[in-house]
């Protein structure tokens, strides 16, 4: 893949991960770095403010890792970014993730598999749903505490089974709180466990929400990160 080619990719791909207009009150942040060595990764987001049966808009999110790193998980990113955001607005927010499966099940190809973690919230009251496939865990900051809690939504990696299980939890963003969102690349390590890559990132990600900017928080995060062999992205979506 030449790159004027690979450049155009990335422009589609960064353009799927336009951030709706949200209220005043509500602010969406991200960074994102592709694995070493290259400069196109496969992480993505993709986002909406979805009508419900309240008559009031809901913002759901989803944070994408597919399968593969740098330019050759670009091409695919692309079109899964492309076809998710066509099932946030056609689909039922408890069905957006089945259907993302059920899109990579149809690909030709074996190796379409990709981790998600979706959140649905109401802008109004902060009511909120995370839906997990098979993604590291979310960590929700409560700002009264000043303390950062890790979600205990899990689940199955989409594409790998017709029929995945999705976990789910619930909670309440109040003003001052925020969630963070991260890929894998963030926090697994080769020379250490899932946990200790948690750990540290518990411990990052409080540092940063405590003595700095809110915009700056997944950047500040991502410059601790060394560059590893895998495409990595920090989203924080925080209630002021």
């Amino acid at each position: 893949m030449d790159e004027a080619f690979l450049s155009g990719l990335r422009d589609l791909l960064q353009e799927q991960c336009r951030i709706p207009d949200l209220p005043d009150g509500w602010t969406i942040t991200s960074a994102m770095l592709a694995a070493q060595g290259f400069e196109y990764g496969g992480d993505f987001f993709v986002a909406d403010l979805v009508p419900t049966e309240t008559g009031r808009d809901q913002l759901t999110m989803v944070l994408v890792d597919v399968c593969g790193k740098g330019a050759t998980a670009l091409p695919e990113a692309v079109q899964f970014a492309g076809a998710l955001r066509g099932l946030l607005g056609g689909l039922p927010e408890s069905e957006v993730l089945r259907g993302a499966n059920g899109y990579l099940q149809r690909q030709p190809s074996d190796e379409c598999i990709a981790t998600a973690a979706q959140v649905s919230i109401d802008l109004v009251n902060g009511h909120y749903r995370i839906r997990s496939a098979g993604h590291p865990p979310v960590l929700r900051w409560v700002g009264t505490d000043r303390a950062l809690v890790v979600d205990n939504a899990r689940g199955t990696a989409l594409g790998v089974v017709e029929d995945p299980e999705l976990g789910m939890s619930t909670g309440v963003l109040a003003p001052g709180d925020a969630l963070v969102f991260y890929t894998d690349g963030v926090v697994e390590r080769h020379d250490s466990d899932l946990d200790t890559g948690i750990s540290w990132l518990l411990y990052a990600a409080r540092t940063a929400l405590t003595t700095g900017r809110l915009a700056d928080v997944p950047g500040r995060i991502m410059t601790q990160v060394s560059q590893g062999d895998d495409d990595r992205a920090v989203l924080v979506l925080a209630r002021e």
